[in-house]
């Protein structure tokens, strides 16, 4: 064999290799790990547990009109994890948010997230209270295309823990989406996300409507 056939013969092999990399590395991001998985039933299983044990958390046992039942959840789907920093609004408002029982409170729309969604740019707002104790809360909720067809009519939520490092990246899973109180009890009063926090587009993750 020539040199400059075994030259060839290197770079064609070395760009298979690039190439089928790329692609394996392409397929991995469309997967969840086993020990993802395993975590996300955990949780799942937990608030149910809490739902039906714990008594300063469950509004089955803070109101005994309303009967326990398992919750319901979408499967786990990759399509609906976001990576995004928090971007800070210059000048934040403070916004009227209704609740469910028709009072309405006052929010500061703090900033919000990119999701990029089937190469499209959605916005994603981060809410924030300062509680009487001066204790600063951060609030996600969102409506989508299942609200009031596959999931609660008002609504759904997302935990937040705001990082101290401004440019920190963070992980926006809607498979961890969760049903605000007032979806089992009408003795709770919740925060009714408004048309600039509802996404046009289906969010099939996360928790389902209770009934």
């Amino acid at each position: 064999m020539t040199k400059s056939i075994k030259i060839l013969t290197g770079v064609l092999i070395i760009l298979f290799f690039i190439t089928t990399g790329s692609n394996c590395s392409d397929e991995k991001k469309t997967e969840l790990t086993k020990s993802y998985l395993t975590l996300l039933e955990q949780e799942r299983a937990d608030r149910n547990w809490q739902m039906q044990y714990n008594l300063s958390a469950s509004p089955f046992l803070m109101d005994t009109s309303v009967k326990y039942e398992p919750l319901k959840f979408y499967e786990a789907n990759p399509e609906f994890i976001f990576k995004s920093r928090l971007y800070r609004i210059d000048k934040p408002d403070s916004v009227d948010i209704s609740g469910t029982k028709g009072t309405s409170r006052k929010y500061l729309r703090y900033g919000y997230f990119n999701l990029n969604y089937k190469g499209n740019q959605y916005k994603l707002y981060l809410y924030n209270i300062t509680t009487p104790e001066g204790m600063k809360v951060y609030n996600i909720w969102f409506k989508d295309g299942t609200t009031g067809k596959e999931t609660f009519e008002h609504g759904r939520y997302l935990k937040f823990e705001k990082n101290l490092d401004d440019d920190f990246e963070y992980t926006i899973d809607f498979n961890r989406a969760t049903n605000p109180l007032c979806a089992y009890s009408d003795l709770f009063n919740c925060p009714v996300p408004t048309q600039q926090d509802s996404l046009p587009f289906e969010v099939k993750a996360g928790e389902k409507k209770f009934r």
